[in-house]
């Protein structure tokens, strides 16, 4: 793929997770508000539910992406069809067999995890059903993304995405006019989860080529799709149970209410992750491509990506670290601010190293070596389980949120030194010496700028001042510093495509 058509398909992964944002941000206060804390509490378990089965997918959607690309760049276009049937039928399988398990799961939820008022049990009992209900829609919508994302059409899989990520939240405020049961609340949000199938299925239907008598689902096609998803295959169960034990770790040793207060936090926070999923999306085919081709130059392409996101991630994690109780009291009142600063703050730091930690992952697993992430993932779950119910207890969500960020910069040690160690050596001539370690210092200093700013500069007005001398300082010093004369082409190029949209 052409550095154009990587920084296009960046370009339509950044406007598909950008513009429901807005949404969000308008959809959460009165949300807190009709809902009660502990209410959106479960909500927010929700919301975490249906991205964990997003994710559960036993390594098949990415899987899905890599041999539909692999087939299109040969010219094979009739085996599209039938790859991408087999990929169907194995993620129906999964995610009927998720629906069960999440469905028997339920009273053991109710009755032993989560600290739930007495009054809510009934509410939270029905709305878990719905969201058990949801998981065949959450797998098989893997499964038809990552045929699109194969065929290189992300356009039209964020024209689907963008809707459905809107449904997410304002669907539950529209529900409110029906009540305010969470059981109604969820549902609409189940219910747009199929629509949304229903749309991935038709887009591919009308993309992939006609069907032909190869297109037929043959037992070696579904175990070539299992076999590259192996080590997936646990990265994917293993990934997203770590992702989401903080929030039942906090309902059931703290409270739903605690819940609340951390979660609203995590869901901005944690929309840091546009930037390299943005970007990995459209980087993975280009990884496979050069595992085959020109392995040399991996590393090479690994550092541009690299110096792209902290160049795109630091100055909003530093404007977070700044400015988080000020916008969390202007957001949602004195009570999220007192309760939500230190979490906000906390989350960012490990999110901006958990951010750039994304390209030696996406390197690791397009090269072959998914196994890394998958043992990493296995012998973490257990430590971080245990630290995050240790510092629940004494510490509260403020513990949690601070384990977290140790975990993400643990995380990103082992993938940096483990993509050093395996990934193939560059060519002599390809060998850039560069002053990486003081790009790195400078980072740190405009972070700790942002965190002193917060601590030291109590009046609004001027901290606000301060931060935009920061930024400025900090955007300047990117873009002549960080930044290479490619990379700030490239960047050019993905601005004026967010800016003009252009049809593909």
């Amino acid at each position: 793929m052409s550095a154009s058509a990587s920084v296009r398909n960046t370009g339509w992964n950044l406007l598909g997770a950008l513009l429901p944002i807005p949404v969000i941000l308008l959809c959460i206060p009165p949300l807190v508000a009709a809902l009660g804390v502990e209410r959106f509490g479960v909500l927010g378990l929700a919301w975490m539910v249906l991205g964990y089965f997003g994710m559960f997918d036993f390594g098949l959607a990415q899987s899905t992406t890599r041999f539909v690309s692999t087939v299109v760049a040969r010219g094979e276009l009739a085996g599209v069809r039938a790859l991408v049937l087999g990929s169907l039928v194995l993620h129906f399988a999964l995610g009927v067999v998720g629906a069960v398990l999440f469905a028997l799961l339920v009273p053991w939820l109710i009755s032993a995890v989560f600290a739930l008022p007495p009054e809510l049990v009934p509410e939270t009992r029905e709305a878990l059903y719905w969201l058990a209900a949801s998981v065949p829609a959450m797998v098989v919508t893997a499964a038809l993304r990552g045929a699109l994302e194969g065929l290189q059409r992300f356009d039209v899989v964020n024209v689907i995405r963008v809707p459905a990520s809107i449904v997410n939240y304002a669907g539950p405020l529209a529900a409110l006019a029906f009540g305010s049961g969470l059981p109604v609340v969820v549902a609409v949000i189940v219910i747009a989860r199929y629509v949304m199938v229903a749309a991935y299925a038709v887009a591919c239907a009308r993309l992939m080529p006609p069907a032909t008598s190869a297109a037929r689902i043959t037992r070696a096609q579904l175990i070539m799709l299992a076999s590259y998803g192996g080590w997936l295959t646990a990265s994917n169960f293993l990934t997203p149970l770590i992702i989401a034990a903080d929030r039942f770790v906090i309902g059931a040793t703290i409270s739903v209410s605690a819940v609340a207060f951390y979660v609203t936090p995590y869901e901005i926070i944690t929309k840091g992750w546009i930037f390299s999923a943005s970007l990995m999306g459209a980087m993975f085919p280009v990884f496979a491509a050069l595992a085959t081709k020109d392995p040399g130059s991996i590393r090479a392409v690994s550092r541009s990506a690299q110096r792209y996101l902290l160049a795109l991630a630091t100055p909003a994690i530093v404007f977070v670290l700044g400015a988080a109780d000020v916008l969390l009291g202007w957001w949602l009142g004195d009570e999220f601010r007192a309760n939500s600063t230190r979490v906000a703050q906390l989350l960012a730091l490990g999110m901006l190293v958990n951010i750039v930690a994304q390209v030696p992952l996406t390197a690791l697993n397009a090269a072959g070596r998914a196994d890394v992430s998958a043992k990493v993932a296995a012998c973490e779950l257990p430590l971080y389980i245990g630290a995050i119910w240790l510092a629940a207890t004494r510490f509260g969500i403020e513990g949690v949120a601070a384990v977290w960020a140790a975990r993400a910069a643990l995380d990103a040690v082992v993938l940096f030194t483990v993509a050093h160690a395996v990934l193939p050596p560059e060519p002599r001539t390809h060998v850039i010496t560069g002053s990486g370690m003081g790009a790195l210092a400078m980072v740190c200093a405009f972070v700790a700028g942002g965190w002193l700013a917060a601590g030291m500069v109590p009046d609004t007005a001027a901290r606000l001042a301060v931060l935009a001398v920061l930024l400025a300082v900090l955007l300047m010093w990117e873009w002549r510093v960080l930044l290479g004369r490619d990379d700030r082409e490239n960047l050019r190029q993905l601005c004026n495509r967010l800016l003009t949209s252009p049809a593909r």
